[in-house]
């Protein structure tokens, strides 16, 4: 097959730092990481556009560089932002009206780590009761003198 002829999407992902990393997707780079790709094309060609949002962040965590911050725990970790809409992990990449004439720029940040969950196993939780033993919850409360 030539490979000028190929299907390539072509992004560019931009992170918060205002880092551009140019991204292509294409068939020989998906099949060279082992990626299944069950569309095909009007020409009977394998389509990059088939594979879900999910495993292109799978693909940027595999390839994650240090320079480009802390590494994600999960593909899932990851937000991609196109035109300013949060693409869902469920979405083909057919269906986010990828521009395949030119690169895309697409956003991507990291969600943080929940630090609250790491806290709450390393100390044990401190309750209120009240005088008949019950435990305080939040809200108001009026006291009458």
């Amino acid at each position: 097959m030539n490979r000028e002829s190929s299907i390539v999407l072509d992004l560019i992902l931009l992170l918060t730092s205002g880092q551009r990393i140019p991204y292509q997707i294409g068939e020989q780079y998906l099949e060279s990481r082992n990626i299944n790709i069950s569309g095909v094309s009007e020409n009977g060609e394998k389509d990059p556009y088939s594979i879900s949002i999910y495993t292109l962040k799978e693909l940027i965590q595999r390839e994650w560089k240090e320079e480009w911050g802390i590494k994600p725990n999960s593909p899932s970790s990851i937000r991609l932002i196109y035109f300013g809409r949060l693409l869902d992990d469920n979405l083909l990449l057919k269906n986010c009206r990828f521009n395949n004439t030119s690169s895309n720029i697409v956003h991507m940040t990291v969600r943080p780590q929940d630090i609250g969950d790491e806290e709450d196993t390393s100390k044990s939780k401190i309750t209120s009761k009240d005088r008949e033993n019950r435990e305080i919850t939040a809200g108001c409360r009026c006291t009458l003198m």
